[in-house]
């Protein structure tokens, strides 16, 4: 009894899918996220922190190693990002293209290992590497510092939400298989 009730609870639809659905579904909310992104965001006079939301695909999709498709989408976002901030053209895609770079590194550094204190670090080490970064382009390109709370309170967001969906950008890579297979 118990051993159907488990084999319920792994055979759902995220995990009989295979990289190019879950890719697709990360993609869509990516998107949706940042369309969401373009609207007003404030609540009763308060500016909400907005997440973002390419820096979970960068995270999550370099688990799987590095690949072509993942790459382009994110610079297709970052791109994106670029017009919408005002941003010189390439540097939210340069971040995105870093941050997956250095997640697939650690994902190849640490292969196999699905533990908690790799499932955290991970992606708090590619968040605050992603933070430097963003807040050196801005400061950079305005020829000051720019003020780094907002960030740091995007930045929150952005981590927040990907400890509870990280699942959502995970390509399905298993251990020992090698990346970019997908």
């Amino acid at each position: 009894m118990s051993s159907s009730r488990l084999d319920r609870k792994r055979r759902t639809l995220w995990s009989q899918s295979g990289p190019s659905p879950r890719l697709i579904f990360g993609a869509a909310i990516i998107a949706i996220v940042g369309v969401l992104g373009m609207t007003p965001k404030e609540l009763f006079g308060l500016t909400l922190a907005w997440p973002f939301a390419a820096l979970w695909g960068a995270i999550g999709w370099g688990r799987a190693g590095l690949s072509l498709r993942p790459m382009i989408l994110l610079v297709i976002f970052g791109l994106m990002q670029d017009i919408i901030s005002n941003a010189p053209l390439g540097c939210f895609a340069l971040i995105n293209l870093l941050v997956y770079g250095l997640s697939a590194g650690i994902a190849d550094q640490t292969d196999g290992m699905r533990d908690a204190l790799v499932a955290v670090v991970g992606p708090a080490v590619l968040l605050v590497v992603a933070f430097l970064l963003i807040w050196g382009f801005a400061s950079i390109t305005s020829d000051h510092f720019v003020r780094s709370w907002p960030l740091f309170t995007n930045f929150f967001m952005t981590g927040l939400i990907y400890s509870f969906a990280n699942q959502m950008f995970d390509l399905g890579r298993r251990p020992g298989e090698s990346p970019g297979g997908n």
